[in-house]
Order: structure tokens, then sequence, then C-alpha cells
């Protein structure tokens, strides 16, 4: 009876993981940039009984040879679905949809203070920001905060005297305003890197993400597993977002499928509950 308690109440605490990631998908379905998030289950074996040496066989065993008697499941691994979403036409010159891998780069600070903290993100919804110490330059700036980085890291910077127009490589190219018209390649360009794991990616809110350092593995630091994308390795799209890659009808099947087996479990530790009160007034 204790083990069937263990059972389902390991059981609840897994379904209940489960479910509070389904909703968390289904309730940024029209998130621009979201990644949903997956979930698988593992057994856990029990540790009463361990293999003896083979000659001896093993003793003290109350299953056949192989088995072992299980204590239920839980949730194994967390990880972010990294497949590409929609495209979502807004003809806006400063939307930018990332067409395969990469992220874009989020400096999070100000311009007197400099870049404290950088993000990364898939959300490409950028605006025109002022620049306070030059009224004539302007600043690209996430919709949930942050400045969007150059390839050298820092926040870039945009001239009022000229027309912009991002390529889908990264590069910028200008055209002065006042001029004959004639257009040239800025110097800067979209700094884009390349996360090979992004299950190491921490979700920080605001639909930007961190690395944990904890998380990283043993010898590493963030520069190991971040690679700064080359031009020829970028693809944009400038006018489009990129909408959310979540499934609402797959979503709202798991979500249905995890109610269920939690009230199943909810019912077998109730069952357990009155079975250990039916032994404990016998015995008393």
């Amino acid at each position: 009876m204790n083990t069937s308690l263990y059972i389902s109440s390991g059981a609840l605490q897994a379904y209940q993981q489960k479910i509070d990631t389904t909703a968390n998908n289904v309730a940024n379905v029209n998130t621009t940039g979201y990644k949903k998030r997956d979930q698988s289950f593992s057994e856990i074996l029990t540790t009463n009984l361990n293999n003896q040496v083979p000659a001896q066989g093993e003793l003290g065993r109350l299953t056949p040879n192989g088995l072992r008697v299980g204590h239920g499941a839980r949730i194994g691994l967390t990880q972010i679905n990294m497949e590409q979403g929609q495209a979502i036409q807004t003809n806006n010159p400063f939307d930018l949809m990332i067409n395969g891998k990469g992220f874009f780069q989020i400096g999070l600070g100000s311009a007197e203070d400099g870049i404290v903290e950088v993000r990364y993100t898939r959300d490409g919804n950028f605006h025109l920001s002022p620049n306070p110490e030059n009224p004539r330059s302007y600043h690209l700036v996430h919709a949930n905060g942050g400045y969007l980085l150059n390839q050298n890291g820092d926040p870039l910077q945009l001239d009022d005297r000229y027309e912009v127009k991002i390529q889908s490589n990264g590069q910028i190219q200008l055209r002065n305003k006042n001029g004959n018209g004639t257009s040239f390649v800025s110097r800067q360009q979209i700094g884009m890197v390349n996360i090979d794991n992004a299950s190491l990616l921490k979700n920080m809110g605001d639909n930007q993400y961190s690395f944990e350092v904890a998380a990283l593995p043993e010898g590493t630091n963030i520069n190991d597993v971040v690679r700064n994308m080359l031009t020829r390795e970028i693809q944009l799209s400038s006018g489009v977002l990129e909408g959310s890659n979540v499934d609402l009808a797959m979503e709202m099947t798991n979500l249905m499928t995890s109610q269920r087996s939690f009230q199943m479990n909810a019912r077998a530790v109730s069952y357990a509950d009155q079975m250990m009160g039916i032994a404990n007034s016998i015995m008393r």
C-alpha cells in the first residue's frame, strides 16, 4: 500500500509539471518568436534491491530476473523545441524574422552605463529609439526592452541622415536622404549568434533567454557554447515576424490527457489512503 501511495503521489507531481508546461505553451500560442517546451517522463526504479554477484544469484529478489519494481514516474527532461514558426507579414522594415538557426542579441543597460547583461531571443520585433547622447542618431530597441547588438556586441546605432535597409545576411544598407541616391553598406551589421544546445538556455521572461551558469558543462563558459555567426550563415527576412511554433490542437490534446492522468492518480492516492486506514483499524 505504501508503494502504491508513493507511485501515485510521484505521478501527481510529474503530471502537475506537465500541465503547467502545456498551459504555458497554450498561453503563448500568439507570442512572436516563442518556442514551446517539450517534456518527457522517466521511470523511477526501486533502490531497495541491488544486484548481487551472478554466481550467488540475487538474494531477496521478489521479481523475475531482469525486472525491477518501479516507484512511479517523474519528469525526465524539459527542453526547448526549436522548430521554425510560421511567418507573419507586417511590412515594418524593422521587424526581422530568422530563417533557420540563430538568435538576436539583446543588451540590457543604458547608453551612459553601457551593456550590463546580454540576452538572446528569436523575437525580431524592433523599433527605433532616439539616442539621448546624439539627437541625430537612433538605436534599434527590442519590443520587450534592451538594445539590438551589432557584431561587436555594441548597441546598433543608426544615423538619421540615411535611409536604412536590412539585408538578408544581416548587413545594413544605407542611402543618403539628401544625396544622389547612392547607397553603401554600413560597417555595422546585425550581431547574430548560434547556440547549438538550446536546452542550456534559461527563460528570463519577456520572450528572452539567458544562461544559467550552473547548467553549463563542467569546465566551460558562455563563450564555449555561443558562437558568432558569419555573414554567409545569417538568413533574415525584413518586414516579417516569426510566429510561435505551438501547435494548439496538439497542446490541447496533451492537456486533456495529462488532466485525466492526474485525476486517475489522485483517485489512486485516495484509495491507498483508505486501504491504509482500514489496515490500521484492523491492527488496533
